[in-house]
């Protein structure tokens, strides 16, 4: 099977791509991307994860939220690690969100001493997670 016969979905393309869902489909509506509708659904040429538009296309970097003081709820285990409550805070994801990406693998984390999780900081940092921090 060519990769022109082969197609993927949205979901499928952003995590061979590293592209957001949502970006995959911007691109898409406005020409970049070649694919087509399947029953309301994007169906996307698996030979355009090729596509320059795919390297070239980065999510702008926005810089570290910056704190006078450190919240109160910072976890004193490690200075580079936050509770699941401050991360939330700090990013556009909920709480449960955040314990559900910790369980998946898409954030780092461990649990701390007192057995809470806590969400290393340095997630902060990764280009592929930069989108969801608060300004």
């Amino acid at each position: 099977m060519t990769d022109d016969a082969k197609t993927l979905s949205s979901g499928e393309f952003s995590k061979i791509t590293g592209l957001t869902v949502s970006t995959v489909t911007r691109l898409l509506r406005q020409g970049k991307l070649r694919g087509e509708k399947r029953n309301g659904k994007w169906a996307i040429y698996a030979s355009e994860r090729h596509n320059p538009v795919v390297g070239t296309h980065k999510t702008p970097a926005q810089p570290a939220i910056q704190f006078d003081d450190p919240p109160a709820n910072i976890s004193t285990v490690s200075a580079a690690a936050y509770d699941v409550e401050t991360f939330a805070r700090m990013t556009y994801l909920t709480e449960k969100g955040v314990r559900q990406w910790l369980r998946n693998g898409r954030l780092s984390g461990r649990s701390g001493a007192d057995g809470k999780d806590l969400v290393d900081a340095a997630n902060l940092d990764r280009p592929e997670l930069r989108h969801l921090i608060r300004n």
